[in-house]
């Protein structure tokens, strides 16, 4: 669950939540997650970016390990659960993983 400061939810961290799937329900949600500092949300196992166009404190070593040995959707939206599930994921089936990361 995406969760401010104040433990509201802004949005549904995952589309695949939405009660309405539409583009104009997908972007509603985008656009409110990004007005509230979220610029990550799942579809699924996929994490949707928006570019925030500033300088966020969400990478640093802290951020690493809340998400480190966690479950996919144990925390907030963010590159470090794809980044954990994939490693999680290669070493569970001894196999090479690949991530595909895309942008316009």
């Amino acid at each position: 669950m995406a969760e401010g400061l104040d433990g509201r939810e802004f949005g549904k961290s995952d589309f695949v939540l939405l009660d309405e799937v539409t583009i104009d329900s997908f972007m509603q949600n985008l656009k409110l997650r990004f007005q509230k500092g979220k610029i990550y949300t799942y579809v699924g196992e996929v994490v949707v970016s928006v570019n925030p166009y500033r300088t966020m404190d969400i990478y640093g070593p802290d951020a690493v390990k809340r998400y480190q040995g966690r479950e996919f959707y144990e925390c907030p939206p963010h590159l470090f659960a794809v980044g954990d599930a994939a490693y999680k994921s290669m070493k569970r089936q001894s196999r090479d993983t690949c991530i595909v990361i895309s942008g316009l």
